[in-house]
């Protein structure tokens, strides 16, 4: 395995979803082991001071940072086809199945279109699904964190304000399960209960879902960054559709990533 890295100084400490065993499945695509979290959802920890919160009327005045906007549901949000939509077409939960705060990522131009208004990538399928939500419903916060995933070079890369931050390979969906392409971002942050089994200590849920597999022990077929106790399967296309890196890096990443952190997988 080849990481580089450089030093970062600490900045926000993201939420971090604590999970003991018990009856709840993180049903993520990966391997065939699954994820058990006590009662329906593991408890968020407290976030640390470093994100740059602001109300989502005053960040839809301008995207001046070079990071990527994030919008925090304050509770049950209504999600609107378009801002002139007369009702909504949904609604997204306050929390996800795991207890996470549910986020969402602001799309490109979804901050300037529209005062008022934000356009963001929603945590359902299809993975390019896409809604309106009112800029005074969510809390806005930047992101200056990404992370790249270059299914042919199998490689995740980690980019702080656009520069390389670390690299290393990573195994990726087998050719009959492949991970799918697209613009994605952190949606779960979860600790498992055997830091030595399938998925390692930590599971990133992403909002992406398998475009072949619409259901997978039970679950929906979500995606999810994991460690695994098959090193040998880094770097090559062994899973049915996650992404696997080494149990050391998939700790570093959980408490490095805030949650809405974008993914780009290519």
């Amino acid at each position: 395995m080849n990481i580089t890295t450089r030093d970062r100084e600490a900045g926000w400490r993201p939420a971090l979803v604590l999970a003991t065993i018990g009856a709840v499945l993180l049903v993520v695509v990966g391997v065939a082991a699954a994820v058990l979290l006590a009662g329906r959802a593991a408890t968020p920890a407290e976030e640390g001071s470093g994100s740059s919160a602001q109300s989502g009327q005053e960040a839809s005045a301008g995207q001046d940072g070079s990071g990527a906007l994030v919008a925090r549901a304050a509770g049950e949000t209504a999600i609107y086809d378009h801002p002139s939509a007369q009702a909504p077409s949904g609604t997204v939960p306050e929390v996800t199945p795991f207890g996470t705060e549910t986020v969402m990522l602001i799309t490109e131009n979804g901050a300037a279109e529209h005062d008022g208004w934000f356009e963001v990538r929603t945590p359902v399928r299809p993975n390019d699904a896409t809604g309106w939500v009112r800029a005074d419903a969510v809390e806005v916060e930047e992101v200056d964190l990404a992370v790249d995933i270059d299914l042919d070079g199998r490689e995740l890369t980690v980019l702080d304000s656009g520069e390389e931050l670390l690299s290393t390979q990573a195994g990726i969906g087998e050719p009959a399960y492949p991970t799918p392409p697209g613009r994605f971002y952190i949606t779960d942050k979860l600790k498992t209960p055997d830091p030595g089994g399938a998925y390692g200590p930590y599971a990133l849920g992403l909002s992406a879902y398998s475009e072949v597999l619409t259901e997978f022990m039970g679950g929906d077929g979500q995606v999810g960054i994991h460690g695994t106790d098959t090193p040998s399967s880094i770097g090559k296309a062994s899973s049915h559709g996650c992404v696997r890196i080494s149990n050391e890096l998939i700790e570093e990443l959980a408490h490095l990533l805030p949650l809405g952190t974008p993914v780009t997988i290519s």
